[in-house]
This record gives C-alpha cells, sequence and structure tokens, in this order.
C-alpha cells in the first residue's frame, strides 16, 4: 500500500481532484478514464518512489 510520502505535493492534488471528477461523474466511460489516469499517477509516483530508495541503498 501507498503512503502520503510517496507523493509530491502536486501528485497530491492531481489525485485529490481526480478522486473528487471520479466521484461526482455520472458517465461510465469518463469515469473509467478518469480511475485510469489515477491509476498511472499512483503508479509513476510508486515507481518513482522506489527508483530513489534504489539510490539511497
Amino acid at each position: 500500500m501507498l503512503h502520503s510520502s510517496h507523493f509530491s505535493s502536486e501528485e497530491k492534488l492531481m489525485i485529490r481532484e481526480l478522486k473528487k471528477k471520479i466521484r461526482h461523474e455520472s458517465n461510465v466511460k469518463e469515469k473509467m478514464e478518469l480511475e485510469r489516469q489515477l491509476n498511472n499517477l499512483i503508479e509513476k509516483a510508486f515507481i518513482k518512489k522506489q527508483l530513489l530508495r534504489r539510490k539511497e541503498l
């Protein structure tokens, strides 16, 4: 599970906005696209954090 420390302030804001849009979206296709964007953002943040950790070792 990801922790908030995995994300920059900008990423946190983008995640918050996407989650808000997903909650309020009624169109299923649009909702799926927003969820895909959210997943991509979270995945990139996770990979970035892992790469930073490897450099510290």
